[in-house]
């Protein structure tokens, strides 16, 4: 899943589309695996959901900065409400980046790689 989800985030715009298709199989995958769980070992965070944080945490960070839609609610509803379940546990929400450093510095990758285009 994080193979196509990075692609989805840094392909080329004319490519973008069949990225998101990739990524989203990936993500229908661990939709299904959360079905009727609070977390993917059930009620509490364990391994998987550390594993996913990437999902959890920097893949908003990403669409906002590239500009492409991938965990919407509409398409992901188990998996968007798993994100705010773990994002908002104190265990996790103090150890995670700031969402305002962390976007300025994928800002300045996507102008890097514009520029050197």
């Amino acid at each position: 899943c994080l193979p196509a989800l990075w692609n989805a985030c840094w392909c080329e715009k004319k490519d973008r589309e069949k990225a998101v298709e990739e990524a989203n199989v990936g993500l229908e995958t661990l939709e299904n695996e959360l079905k009727d769980k609070k977390f993917f070992g059930g009620e509490s965070i364990g391994f998987v959901d550390i594993a996913a944080n990437f999902i959890g945490f920097w893949v908003g960070v990403l669409e906002e900065v590239v500009g492409v839609e991938l965990l919407t609610i509409d398409k992901f509803p188990i998996l968007c409400k798993w994100r705010d379940e773990y994002v908002g546990c104190s265990g996790i929400k103090e150890n995670l980046p700031s969402k305002e450093k962390l976007g300025a510095y994928f800002r300045t990758r996507v102008e890097s790689a514009s520029q050197s285009e």
